[in-house]
């Protein structure tokens, strides 16, 4: 959950609200932050997700914030697991990541399982497309 800075720091994640055209508050958007430089970035496996909700965003400008933990479930997941851990070092929020990102799948894997039972092609399709933006982080990660 950690990455090197180019000034040599040490990056770690943070939910960040970042204003696009300042017109546009994007609020929960997981990014890594240099604690020397100041200078952050969105997460690699969030990129495209946030470039579409921008795209989305430049076609009708009637929304003046927006959750992109509501489009993104590693953005979900990560908002959640930082307002519910209380203590302890980056260690201790890694793993608490970890089981969030574990726990998460093995919900969305039920909902898919029911989505099949009941035949319903577009929630199944849904749930994948949502069990795909975890499993490619969590796959990434464990390289």
């Amino acid at each position: 959950m950690k990455k090197s800075c180019d000034c040599g720091g040490v990056m770690t994640i943070h939910i960040h609200t970042l204003i696009y055209s300042t017109r546009v508050r994007i609020n929960h958007v997981p990014v890594y932050t240099c604690q020397e430089c100041a200078r952050y970035e969105p997460l690699p496996c969030i990129k495209r997700d946030l470039g579409k909700l921008i795209g989305e965003l430049e076609e009708s400008w009637t929304r003046r914030s927006v959750s992109f933990a509501e489009r993104n479930e590693w953005a979900s997941v990560l908002k959640e697991t930082f307002s519910g851990f209380i203590t302890g070092g980056i260690p201790e929020l890694d793993e608490a990541i970890r089981k969030s990102i574990q726990g998460r799948i093995d919900l969305l894997l039920d909902v898919y399982r029911f989505a099949g039972d009941c035949a319903d092609r577009k929630w199944m399709e849904d749930t994948g497309n949502r069990l795909s933006q975890l499993t490619y982080q969590s796959a990434e990660s464990a390289k």
